[in-house]
């Protein structure tokens, strides 16, 4: 028991010394706790500054950021705009979508209103967001001027089709029938109006196919027609017949004069002779129409030349026994023609109303002497041609001179009879000869003769040697042709 009190006033004593220190340190730790109060309020406010600053600057730079965003958004809307493609090429630059709905519909009404047609987009149209300042956006007129030649509107229409070839749209098949018959009717004007058709058609096949074409493919009427008539060209030629110049073959084919020697450079328009080619260079057109008519004519029969021989008379000797006379027969036939020009004729009926009387006419069998003139003529020596004929000297110089050597044989240009030869006056010693066709031709100036008058010579003949007789200026021939007593120029004789 002492034991336990004992223990119990220890511990009671040791409790009043712990209290007293726990008094003591309650009092330090009071004044240690204002003082750290006043030290931790002090670190609290700088701290709550320090937030309050941060707070602040953050504010700012918000706000800062707010105002710089807000700038941007404001200016982003300002400038936001669409750049507006047509299959794949930019157009123009707009701010508002509506403007091109717009100007599309405008641009549509006014094309169905011009067409008197529905209209289909045939252009993919996009728009692509951009920026862009007003100065670069493109201004609503010029937006719709642009639109039109760039957008591709599909109308409904009706192409002619000939062989296959797609020749031009129309709205309406009954506008393309019309343009075939507009050019069917054309070449028609051109038969005569009395002409008795039987047949009309038109060679090529023609369709009219419905499809969707693009609006500014539509053809006029007038153009189309136009184009029908002359959309190609085609090259032909002509055989010049007698009588036939470039103004006559300009009229009958439908051209004119300058376009045929713009065809022709290598002819010259005035020495066409028959058998000639003259190049045409002609419209083609798309079309051919064929026209079948009937017609009745007459026409005359040519009429035979038959021959008899007769012993009495030379070979180159001929007369007319019996003149022809042409005959005439009545004609029905087909003139198929093809856009107005003559193809074929084809002849139905032919009825002889009168027979032709046939040529008689009768040549001699015998035998033709040398002697006899074949009428054409030699050169009678070899030599130059010293002098031609015509004017010389102030007067006519009535043949030519043919200048050789002296002894240089001289010959009968053509057969006949001798009928002067000796000296005559200024022609010296001469030799004249009758061919007995009209024909005389004089040979002087010879140093030597050797036929008399009346002997019959041959062509090419041996009849006198040049010389220098007469007057003469030198040993020559001096050579004339007269025809029925009248003085020729030989050069167009000789041969």
């Amino acid at each position: 028991m002492e034991d336990k009190k004992s223990l119990w006033l220890n511990l009671k004593e040791k409790l009043k010394i712990g209290s007293k220190g726990l008094k003591n340190d309650k009092d330090n730790a009071s004044d240690f706790s204002q003082e750290a109060s006043s030290e931790v309020i002090k670190k609290e406010e700088n701290k709550t500054n320090n937030r309050l600053r941060i707070a602040l600057a953050s504010f700012m730079i918000f706000a800062i950021m707010a105002m710089g965003f807000t700038g941007y958004k404001v200016r982003e809307i300002k400038t936001r705009a669409f750049d507006l493609y047509i299959d794949d090429e930019k157009v123009a630059c707009i701010r508002d979508k509506n403007i091109v709905e717009d100007a599309m519909k405008e641009l549509e009404e006014s094309l169905c209103e011009e067409y008197d047609a529905d209209i289909v987009l045939d252009k993919k149209i996009t728009m692509e967001t951009t920026h862009a300042r007003d100065n670069n956006i493109t201004p609503l007129k010029e937006l719709r001027k642009n639109l039109k030649p760039k957008i591709g509107f599909l109308v409904s229409a009706y192409v002619i089709v000939i062989d296959g070839e797609e020749v031009g749209a129309l709205k309406t098949k009954e506008e393309a029938e019309n343009i075939i018959d507009e050019v069917k009717e054309y070449y028609l004007s051109y038969l005569d109006e009395d002409a008795n058709i039987t047949d009309i058609e038109i060679l090529e096949d023609i369709e009219y196919k419905e499809k969707e074409v693009p609006i500014l493919e539509m053809a006029k009427s007038d153009d189309l027609v136009e184009y029908i008539r002359t959309g190609s060209e085609e090259i032909k030629t002509h055989t010049i017949e007698v009588g036939e110049n470039f103004w006559t073959i300009a009229k009958f084919y439908d051209t004119t004069m300058e376009e045929l020697e713009e065809a022709n450079p290598d002819k010259d328009s005035e020495k066409l002779k028959p058998g000639d080619q003259v190049k045409l260079v002609l419209p083609k057109s798309k079309i051919t129409i064929a026209t079948t008519e009937e017609v009745e004519y007459t026409e005359d029969i040519k009429y035979e030349v038959e021959t008899e021989s007769d012993k009495n008379m030379y070979k180159n000797q001929k007369k007319v026994k019996v003149e022809g006379k042409k005959g005439e027969s009545r004609i029905l036939a087909n003139k198929i023609k093809h856009n107005g020009i003559l193809i074929e004729e084809k002849i139905l009926e032919e009825e002889v109303i009168k027979k032709p009387v046939n040529k008689v006419v009768v040549k001699g069998s015998k035998e033709v002497p040398k002697t006899v003139a074949t009428g054409t003529f030699l050169v009678p020596t070899r030599g130059r041609l010293s002098s031609g004929y015509g004017s010389r000297w102030g007067r006519m110089h009535r043949g030519i001179d043919i200048a050789a050597p002296t002894g240089t044989a001289i010959k009968a240009s053509d057969g006949g009879t001798v009928v002067f030869s000796g000296p005559r006056g200024t022609y010296g010693n001469m030799v004249e000869v009758n061919h007995g066709n009209g024909y005389t031709t004089r040979y002087a100036h010879c140093s030597k003769l050797y036929v008399k008058s009346g002997q019959k010579v041959y062509k090419g003949q041996h009849i006198a040697n040049v010389g220098n007789t007469g007057r003469s200026t030198g040993p020559h021939v001096h050579f004339e042709v007269l025809k029925n007593g009248s003085n020729e120029n030989p050069s167009r004789y000789v041969r």
